[in-house]
C-alpha cells in the first residue's frame, strides 16, 4: 500500500530512505518536470538558488536530484548542472514514475501509449489465459467482474479496482512471468482512463458487456475468441478516449480495425 504525500506518492521504503524534507525538494522539482514548467532540455535550478528558494540544505538537494536521476527523468554531470530528459528516457515502467504521470497534466500524452501497448500484449494474454489459466483464476476474474459490475451505475473506487483486477488476473492466468509483471503499467491504465471518462458512466454498461464477453471466451478456453474480445474491449476505450477529443496516430486506428464490431 503506497503512503500519499502531496500529490505524488511513495513507497513505504522510499519515505523511511528520504526523510520530510527531502521528499518535500523530490515534490517541488518533480512539480516543475511534470508540469513542463522545466521543458526537456532545460536546465533545473542550481543547487544554491534551491537552497534559497526551499530553505533545505545541500545534500537534500543532491539527493532528491538522484532520485530523480536513477529514474531517467534527469540528467546530472558535474560542474554541468541536472539537466531534463525526454519522456521516452524515463524509466515508465517504474510503478512510482507511471503513478506521478498518472496524477500530471501529462497523463493524456500518454494514454494513447499506455493503451498501445496492452492492444500488444493483452489480446496474446487472452489467449494464453484462455489455455493455461485455473479454474480457481476462471473463479476470480468473475468475482472481478463482479465488482466491476458496480460502477454500471455509478462508478466507485471499488468498481474500478475490479476492472484493474480482471485484466491483472489475466496477465497471471497467461502463464507468462513477463506478462504479470506488466500489472503495474495496466492499473495505472485503466485508473487513467476511469478518471478521463469518469463522467461517461451511460457507457460503463457496454463496456462491462465486453469484458464479460472477453471472460465467457476465455472460461470456454477457445483462445482466437478470447484474442477477438480483448481488441473489443480496448477498441471501445478508444472510441470512449476520441469521444473526449483525445488523439490517437491513425495507424492506431487502422489497426484496431472490426474490433469493435
Amino acid at each position: 500500500m503506497k503512503k500519499t504525500t502531496g500529490p505524488f506518492p511513495f513507497s513505504d521504503n522510499q519515505q523511511r530512505k528520504h526523510p520530510k524534507v527531502r521528499r518535500q525538494v523530490i515534490e517541488h522539482l518533480l512539480h516543475r518536470v511534470l508540469s513542463q514548467s522545466l521543458k526537456v532540455g532545460e536546465q533545473l535550478p542550481s543547487t544554491g538558488e534551491l537552497c534559497d528558494t526551499l530553505h533545505v540544505s545541500r545534500t537534500a538537494i543532491r539527493e532528491a536530484v538522484s532520485v530523480l536521476v536513477s529514474k531517467g527523468m534527469v540528467a546530472s554531470k558535474p560542474g554541468e548542472g541536472s539537466t531534463v530528459l525526454p519522456l521516452s528516457s524515463w524509466m515508465l515502467l517504474d510503478p512510482e514514475v507511471l503513478c506521478w504521470l498518472r496524477e500530471s497534466d501529462m497523463a493524456p500524452s500518454i494514454i494513447e501509449h499506455l493503451v498501445e501497448i496492452r492492444l500488444i500484449i493483452e489480446p496474446e494474454a487472452a489467449a494464453l489465459a484462455s489455455i493455461r489459466g485455473s479454474m480457481q483464476q476462471f473463479m476470480a476474474m468473475d468475482e472481478a467482474l463482479g465488482r466491476m459490475a458496480l460502477g454500471e451505475r455509478q462508478r466507485t473506487p471499488e468498481s474500478t479496482q475490479g476492472d484493474i483486477d480482471f485484466h491483472n488476473i489475466i496477465l497471471d492466468a497467461s502463464g507468462n512471468i513477463f506478462l504479470a509483471r506488466m500489472r503495474d503499467l495496466c492499473m495505472v491504465s485503466v485508473e487513467l482512463v476511469v478518471r478521463l471518462t469518469f463522467e461517461k458512466v451511460q457507457c460503463v454498461s457496454n463496456s462491462i458487456d465486453n469484458h464479460r464477453r472477453l471472460y465467457e471466451a476465455i472460461r470456454s478456453r477457445k483462445p482466437e475468441h478470447a484474442r477477438r474480445e480483448a481488441r473489443r474491449v480496448l477498441c471501445k476505450t478508444v472510441h470512449d478516449l476520441q469521444d473526449l477529443n483525445i488523439p490517437f496516430r491513425q495507424d492506431i486506428l487502422e489497426n484496431l480495425g472490426g474490433g469493435n464490431t
